[in-house]
């Protein structure tokens, strides 16, 4: 349609001229056109068009839409959608559309069509003009990213203008209350406003920051300091500012960039650092700063006294490379990340080596650290030497060691012992029963059988006496060893302390008996019935035994809170106040006892069975006032 031509002055205004200026000016402006005429239905481009859509000049222009993937369906229903507005309407209308080249390439251009009316003022065809506008898009597009970009910045970004006046803010920094700072006159070549008057606490901090200004433009060099800023809920906030001098071509200022970095948490994570490192010099304790990588970044001194490392020889490392070693527990190294992982503490004790590869026991307490947005900052670890402790604990489980197989040594030699007792003692009884028959076979005078029944009745108290102290013996071996098994059966708990207490008198002096009393409902109880008649034979053996010459003992069954007691009570000698705490330790017998026979085991049997057998017992007794035993019953 337009082709290139050459101009000459004389033909300046003529037809060929005005293509050709026409064609210098579209490629100049990248501007086409273009003209469809719906008679004869045709279409012509100028040359630029060819150009922008990059066709051969043989392409059919009426084509373009049909015939092209260079505009995409919804674009395509644009320029549809345009051309009938611009017929329907008879105005003019534009829009802006975007093709894409077979390479992938993306270009725009705005498009405003033209209606072309005939004499009868109906629409005979329509007059394109079509500018690329590719660049403007792309520059468009690179300011709306860089904007994201800025506005995505965690810190506040200013830039200002020579005058200290701000011309741009990013999202961040709008969040801060930042004033306009006027810098005085006369500073780099450039005057400005009046100076201020004299300055307020609050005026001193823009004065400050007009120094900085004023020094930043004067060295040409960017300036780093921190300043207290207050955000939009009025909170204070430290910053590290960084401003950076923006020159033109010819080196003078052009603009300020501030960049402000929020550190306030770092600041107070600092202050706390310090402080908790003062307090961590002072005390005797380990104490171990690391980061979220568990490397040490800090040790107080007692770190290095009792481990002997230096600070220098530890800062960077993990503290298990060097600490642990070939005795410490797998285990609780497991632990220690699981629970970091989990909760983010431990507390436990672990075993690792000083720098000479000595052990040391060492109880860790590790708790870590985050900041306001909940980041992980250090772990801090806090540990005390338990070495003492540890070796003493390792010397008491060696004496109980030791102990307990002493026990076993006592146990094994008293079942020993107590068997073989059993036997002469078996021997001597028979043979004194041999000698009694003989005798009154003899016919022996009446003296001589008096002295011989005399003796052998303190021959067969005393065997009595001996065989009794072997079965408690055997009895404390095998309560010591578990050996004791209840065999518990239900029985009429009536009938079963009725039958006791007719079968149990005083077996010398007196031949007294029981004063007993059953006061309580009859029931069913369940109870190891051998067990229980043991118990109740040495309680009532020693109220006889310590009230010779007194009012018989008493018994009583009472009932209550669900459960049967049983108290003997007797009026003899009784207990001192001193010797009471001692009632139910083996082989102890009260201060007052004197001669009277006993093993100082009948009391301590009693509870061990009874509190075996799910009851408990209980003495109260008073010097020379008798004793009384409750028993209470499971």
């Amino acid at each position: 349609m337009l082709v290139h031509s050459h101009l000459f002055l004389s033909d300046f205004d003529s037809p060929q001229s005005l293509k050709a200026r026409m064609s210098i000016l579209s490629k100049t402006a990248e501007i086409g056109e273009w003209f469809m005429h719906f008679a004869a239905d045709t279409t012509a481009w100028s040359e630029y068009l060819y150009e922008f859509y990059e066709l051969d000049r043989n392409f059919a222009c009426s084509a373009i839409l049909e015939c092209t993937d260079l505009y995409a369906h919804a674009e395509k229903e644009k320029m549809r959608a345009l051309i009938e507005s611009v017929i329907e309407t008879k105005t003019e209308r534009s829009a802006e559309f975007m093709i894409v080249m077979p390479d992938g390439r993306i270009k725009w251009h705005d498009t405003t069509l033209h209606p072309v009316l005939g004499p009868d003022g109906v629409t005979i065809g329509l007059y394109g003009i079509v500018q690329n506008i590719t660049a403007k898009k792309e520059q468009t597009r690179e300011q709306r990213l860089y904007q994201r970009i800025f506005d995505q910045l965690p810190a506040g970004l200013f830039v200002m203008d020579p005058k200290g006046t701000c011309v741009y803010i990013n999202q961040a920094g709008r969040t801060l209350k930042k004033h306009t700072i006027t810098v005085p006159a006369g500073v780099a070549g450039h005057e400005h406003g009046d100076s201020a008057n004299t300055a307020s606490e609050a005026d001193v901090t823009e004065s400050e920051k007009c120094a900085r200004l004023q020094q930043c433009m004067t060295d040409k060099r960017p300036i780093v300091f921190e300043e207290k800023l207050t955000d939009t809920k009025g909170r204070e906030r430290i910053f590290s500012t960084r401003l950076l001098p923006i020159l033109d071509e010819t080196g003078n200022m052009d603009y300020f960039i501030e960049y402000g970095l929020d550190i306030t948490t770092k600041k107070q994570y600092a202050l706390e650092r310090q402080r908790m490192a003062y307090v961590a010099e002072k005390t005797n304790g380990l104490v171990m700063i690391t980061d979220p990588d568990r490397k040490i970044i800090w040790v107080n001194h007692s770190f290095e006294k009792i481990l002997g490392y230096h600070a220098n020889e530890v800062i960077g490392r993990n503290p298990a490379s060097f600490l642990q070693g070939p005795e410490t527990s797998s285990e609780t190294i497991r632990e220690i990340s699981r629970s970091l992982k989990n909760t983010g503490s431990f507390s436990g004790e672990i075993l690792n080596y000083t720098k000479r590869g000595e052990k040391i026991w060492l109880y860790l307490n590790i708790t870590a650290v985050y900041d306001d947005t909940g980041k992980l900052i250090n772990y801090v670890a806090v540990e005390n030497d338990i070495t003492l402790i540890k070796l003493a604990e390792q010397r008491l489980q060696q004496t109980v060691e030791k102990e307990r197989e002493l026990n076993r040594f006592k146990t094994q030699f008293v079942n020993l012992a107590s068997h073989q007792f059993r036997t002469p003692l078996a021997a001597i009884r028979s043979s004194i029963d041999l000698l009694d028959l003989k005798l009154e076979s003899l016919g022996n005078s009446p003296a001589f059988v008096e002295i011989f029944n005399r003796h052998k009745h303190i021959i067969t108290e005393e065997i009595i006496r001996m065989t009794e102290l072997m079965e408690n013996i055997l009895d404390i071996g095998r309560m010591d060893e578990g050996k004791i098994e209840l065999s518990k059966k239900a029985l009429p708990f009536k009938q079963f302390m009725d039958t006791f207490v007719q079968t149990n008198a005083e077996t010398g002096g007196q031949h007294r008996k029981l004063k007993y009393r059953f006061d309580a409902p009859d029931g069913i109880i369940n109870l190891d019935e051998i067990l229980m008649r043991n118990v109740l034979r040495n309680i009532v053996s020693n109220a006889f035994k310590y009230s010779e010459g007194k009012p018989a003992p008493e018994m009583t069954v009472y009932y209550t809170d669900n459960r049967y007691f049983i108290r003997i009570k007797d009026y003899g000698i009784g207990i001192p106040e001193k010797d009471q705490p001692f009632l139910f330790q083996s082989f102890f017998r009260a201060s007052n006892t004197g001669n009277l026979p006993g093993s100082g085991l009948g009391l301590m049997i009693a509870k061990k069975l009874i509190l075996l057998h799910g009851g408990d017992i209980r003495c109260e007794s008073k010097a020379g006032d008798g004793c009384t035993v409750t028993i209470q019953c499971a």
